[in-house]
C-alpha cells in the first residue's frame, strides 16, 4: 500500500523536464517597401525594409522577455552566452539580421570581461596600427556598455527554405479563383472609400485586396515609426485595412491546403528532426532561433490550423494581424512518467494544437499532426535546374582557362631551362 501511494504521489508530482526550445519571429518595425504615398519615387534609399529604431527596441525587448522565461524562471539555459547551447539563424536580409542581433542583445545584456593585463602589456590589446589607443573608461569589459556580439548564420535567399517561404515550381494563379474574386467583391465600399480619402483618380485607384495591402504597409510603417500618415484617411478606413492584412498574405501565397503543406514543410521538417535528435542524443544545443517574416509565420500558423484563408475570409474583416516582432515557441518536455510533450506559445500565449482546447500535446501525437503537414519539398519546389544557384561558389570558368595557361608557360620555361643547361654542359665537355 505504501509503495502504491509512494508511485502516486511520484506520478503527480514528477517534474516537467525542458528539453528543447525552437522559436520564430517576424523582424520589428521597418520601412516601407512601397513608394505610393508621401515619398519621391526613383530615389534611391538602399535598402527599403531596413529595420528602424522602434523595430530594434521591440526585438530587444523581446530578447529580454525570452531571456526572463528561459534564463531567470526557467534556468534552461545559462545566464552567459554559451556557444553549445544556442543557434540563431537569420534570413538573408537586414532586417532579419538586425533583428536577431536585437533580440540576442536583450537575452544577454552583458559581455565578457578581458584578462586584467598589468599596463606593460596593455599593448596586447591593441592591433598593431601605429597611435591604436585604448578607448578611455571601457575598464575590463571587451566592449563598450558591455556589448555581447553573438553568431548569427545565414544563407543565401534563394536556399534558406525554412524560413523564406517560397517554392519555385509553385506558379499558383491566386488572384484568379473564386475566394479571390468573393473578397474582392466583398471590398468594393472600402475601395471606394480609400479612393475618396486619399483623392485617387483614374489609374490611380485601388481595386485590388493586395495593391490595397502594399498601401496598408506603407501606413503601418509610418505608424511605428512616427511618420505622419494621409491626414484625410479616416480611422475606421484604417482600421479596416489592418483587418485586411492577413487575408491578403493569404490569398496572395498560400490559399490552399496544398500551397500551405508544401511551403511549411522545411520548417517543420527541421522542428522535428530537432526534437528527435534532443529526445535520443541530448544534444547540447537547447534552444533554436530563427529570425523571419511574417509570411513565415503566417504560413506556420495555417499549417497548424490556427488560422487560414478560407477561414479568414469566412470571418472577414475579423483577423489579428501578424504584428512585428510576432513570435511563435515550439517547447519540448519530458516527464518521467508519462513521457514527452509539446507546448506551443504564440505572441507568449498558450495555443491548442492537438485538440480546440488542450494546451498540452504528446509529443507522439504531435509529431503525427506534422508529420501529415510534409511533403516531398525537392519535388513539390526544386527546379530540376535549381543547381545553378549554387554556382555562385564555384570557380569561373575563365579562371580554370587561365590557370591551365600559367602551367603550360611554367612547363615550357621549365624546358628552355633544361635545354639550356644541357647545351652549357656540352659546350663545357668540347
Amino acid at each position: 500500500m505504501k509503495q502504491l501511494v509512494f508511485l502516486l504521489i511520484s506520478f503527480i508530482f514528477a517534474q516537467d523536464d525542458l528539453v528543447y526550445v525552437q522559436a520564430v519571429w517576424r523582424h520589428g518595425a521597418r520601412n516601407y517597401y512601397h513608394c505610393n504615398w508621401n515619398c519621391i519615387k526613383d530615389q534611391p534609399r538602399g535598402d527599403e525594409a531596413i529595420l528602424t529604431p522602434t523595430g530594434m527596441r521591440q526585438q530587444y525587448i523581446l530578447g529580454k522577455w525570452i531571456r526572463q522565461r528561459y534564463i531567470i524562471e526557467y534556468q534552461f539555459l545559462s545566464s552567459k552566452f554559451n556557444e553549445n547551447e544556442i543557434y540563431i539563424e537569420s534570413s538573408d536580409e537586414n532586417r532579419t539580421l538586425t533583428s536577431a542581433y536585437c533580440n540576442l542583445q536583450g537575452m544577454y545584456p552583458e559581455g565578457p570581461s578581458i584578462p586584467h593585463f598589468k599596463k606593460e602589456n596593455e599593448s596586447l590589446l591593441l592591433p598593431p596600427n601605429q597611435g591604436a589607443q585604448i578607448p578611455r573608461d571601457i575598464g575590463d569589459d571587451a566592449l563598450p556598455h558591455k556589448i555581447q556580439l553573438i553568431p548569427i548564420h545565414t544563407q543565401q535567399k534563394a536556399l534558406h527554405y525554412p524560413i523564406v517561404i517560397q517554392c519555385p515550381k509553385m506558379n499558383a494563379d491566386n488572384k484568379n479563383t473564386q475566394l479571390y474574386k468573393e473578397v474582392n467583391i466583398a471590398t468594393a465600399q472600402l475601395y471606394h472609400d480609400f479612393n475618396t480619402e486619399l483623392n485617387l483618380q483614374g489609374d490611380e485607384k485601388v481595386n485590388d485586396i493586395i495593391e490595397l495591402s502594399h498601401w496598408r504597409d506603407t501606413f503601418i510603417c509610418n505608424r511605428y515609426n512616427g511618420d505622419p500618415l494621409p491626414p484625410n484617411l479616416k480611422p475606421k478606413t484604417l482600421q479596416q485595412l489592418d483587418d485586411l492584412a492577413n487575408l491578403a498574405q493569404s490569398l496572395e501565397k498560400f490559399q490552399t491546403p496544398n500551397q500551405v503543406k508544401i511551403q511549411s514543410t522545411p520548417y517543420f521538417q527541421r522542428l522535428i528532426e530537432n526534437f528527435d535528435s534532443a529526445l535520443a542524443e541530448g544534444q547540447n544545443v537547447k534552444y533554436f532561433g530563427s529570425s523571419a517574416h511574417d509570411t513565415t509565420l503566417g504560413c506556420l500558423l495555417s499549417a497548424l490550423n490556427l488560422t487560414s484563408a478560407q477561414c479568414q475570409a469566412d470571418i472577414y474583416l475579423n483577423q489579428t494581424y501578424i504584428d512585428f516582432a510576432a513570435n511563435l515557441i515550439f517547447e519540448l518536455y519530458n516527464n518521467i512518467n508519462t513521457g514527452p510533450f509539446v507546448k506551443v506559445l504564440y505572441n507568449g500565449e498558450y495555443v491548442p494544437i492537438c485538440s480546440d482546447f488542450a494546451k498540452t500535446c504528446e509529443y507522439t501525437r504531435f509529431r503525427s499532426i506534422i508529420s501529415a503537414q510534409l511533403v516531398n519539398y525537392s519535388k513539390e519546389c526544386i527546379e530540376s535546374n535549381q543547381e545553378i544557384n549554387f554556382t555562385y561558389y564555384q570557380t569561373p570558368k575563365w579562371a580554370y582557362l587561365g590557370f591551365g595557361i600559367v602551367i603550360l608557360l611554367l612547363i615550357l620555361v621549365f624546358r628552355a631551362i633544361l635545354k639550356l643547361r644541357q647545351t652549357l654542359v656540352q659546350r663545357e665537355k668540347e
